[in-house]
């Protein structure tokens, strides 16, 4: 791997050699990050200070260096071990929250729109761009940017008052765009199957200066992408399966409200079924429609875990990431045990130490 510093442009600038180990995880809709492994610690110190921006030759996501963590040990060498995270990470320098003078009321920040991720980008531009808390708050556009998403407002379902979550702006983003749900066709109009978005932080073309902050869904490529262990084009694969803490059903309460639903064609019942609670009555949510895009959200959060991962085969694999696939994208996959399912791309590692190069997809089944 060939990592880069970014310069005040955001442009490739310098290549960092000669360290121990790198790994560098790319991810659909949570936070990419690295760490970089080196026995060189006054040098790297210099060479990857806080806060500057790194890339790879072979990809366009950007990260700033967050932590040094320097390793003493009697009788062992002295090893620094450098973390960061994507450039998407600087939304947890933000809050959501509509006012400060919100805070001492009881009153909610409520946004109508179409879908979670709708509501994700919402958020962001008012805080991050429009400086609704504080003009304080505005990134500089010269430096990062928030693009419109290409299907923003354009669901063919009905428009919902959504809760805007109190917290760290990062982490309720994270949520929303996690968010999936099965088609609802009873709403007028019917509501289509609400799908996991991703965010990614890319660095600018030749002509630009502003790292690019987006929002976006994958591909289907099931036609195209057959991603099989049994022929060996994964290796050392791993499978988790687990229903622990996952939900099927929903009680909800609220300021004077209660409600229930359930997912699938028909109700759960016996040790099938599995039920959460959703409490809003702390939020002073009083509205029912509200109430119950909370018990959907939560629903949706709460599904099974389906997971496959493993390094790929490179003298097998046909498939060539950023060109046949990407994160999002959903993709067959046949495993072992029985595996044979759709999934979506979640995560895209490059590892490299003293025992070489590897590379490994992470596949989540897909439960909707």
């Amino acid at each position: 791997m060939e990592l880069m510093t970014l310069d005040a442009n955001n442009q490739p600038s310098k290549l960092i050699e000669n360290w121990d180990s790198l790994l560098w995880t790319e991810r659909f809709n949570t936070v990419s990050d690295f760490q970089l492994e080196t026995g060189k610690i006054d040098e790297f110190m210099t060479l990857l200070p806080e806060g500057i921006g790194v890339t790879l030759r072979d990809s366009n996501y950007a990260m700033i260096v967050e932590t040094h963590n320097i390793l003493r040990k009697k009788h062992q060498p002295q090893k620094l071990v450098i973390k960061g995270r994507a450039y998407s990470s600087i939304l947890d320098r933000r809050v959501t929250i509509q006012s400060v003078g919100a805070l001492t009321g009881t009153a909610n920040w409520i946004v109508n729109v179409k879908t979670p991720s709708d509501l994700a980008h919402y958020i962001i531009v008012k805080i991050c761009v429009d400086g609704l808390i504080n003009p304080a708050d505005i990134f500089p556009a010269a430096k990062v940017q928030f693009t419109t998403p290409t299907d923003y407002l354009t669901s063919t379902g009905p428009t919902k008052p959504f809760v805007v979550e109190r917290g760290n702006l990062l982490e309720v983003v994270r949520t929303l765009l996690q968010t999936e749900a099965a088609a609802d066709p009873s709403t007028t109009p019917a509501t289509p199957a609400v799908v996991q978005h991703g965010i990614r932080s890319i660095r600018p073309s030749s002509a630009g200066t502003a790292i690019a902050i987006q929002i976006y869904t994958g591909t289907d490529r099931r036609a195209s992408v057959y991603f099989d262990a049994t022929r060996d084009l994964l290796d050392d694969g791993s499978y988790l399966f687990s229903k622990v803490g996952s939900g099927n059903a929903a009680y909800g309460v609220a300021s004077g409200l209660a409600a229930s639903m359930y997912e699938g064609a028909s109700e759960p019942t016996g040790l099938d079924r599995r039920v959460i609670l959703v409490d809003a009555s702390t939020a002073g949510i009083a509205d029912p429609t509200i109430l119950r895009n909370e018990m959907s959200k939560a629903l949706a959060e709460a599904h099974e875990t389906a997971i496959f991962d493993g390094s790929l085969n490179q003298d097998l694999n046909p498939y060539k990431y950023g060109v046949d696939y990407n994160l999002g994208d959903i993709v067959k996959v046949q495993g072992d045990y029985g595996l044979y399912t759709d999934a979506r791309v979640t995560e895209f590692i490059r590892s490299e130490d003293a025992s070489g190069f590897k590379t490994y997809p992470t596949l989540q089944t897909l439960t909707t």
